[in-house]
């Protein structure tokens, strides 16, 4: 989505990089999926995000709402990385 989609989106103007977008010839902002496949309950027909209906209804039967994953507990070698968070909020006032 382009830095105009997400402005009109949040009603605020956004301060993006321009090393945000992924390719130079791009108007994208560079964004981070934070969801899995597979895991949403509402079955949306043409969603992209869901392709095997049993591995839905087996991913929400994994789903602790006291646990910060998504789906299911912490593995032995897995890592948790802190993600850098930044806000694109442009907080100054203007006339127009």
């Amino acid at each position: 989505m382009t830095k105009e989609t997400f402005e009109a989106a949040v009603g605020s103007r956004l301060n993006v990089s321009k090393k945000k977008s992924q390719r130079a010839e791009c108007a994208c902002v560079l964004g981070t999926d934070i969801g899995a496949y597979d895991t949403c309950g509402h079955l949306c027909r043409y969603c992209y995000a869901n392709y095997n209906h049993e591995n839905v209804r087996r991913n929400m039967r994994l789903h602790d709402p006291e646990s910060p994953f998504l789906v299911g507990e912490l593995q032995e070698g897995e890592m948790i990385h802190p993600a850098k968070q930044e806000s694109w909020i442009d907080a100054q006032l203007t006339l127009f």
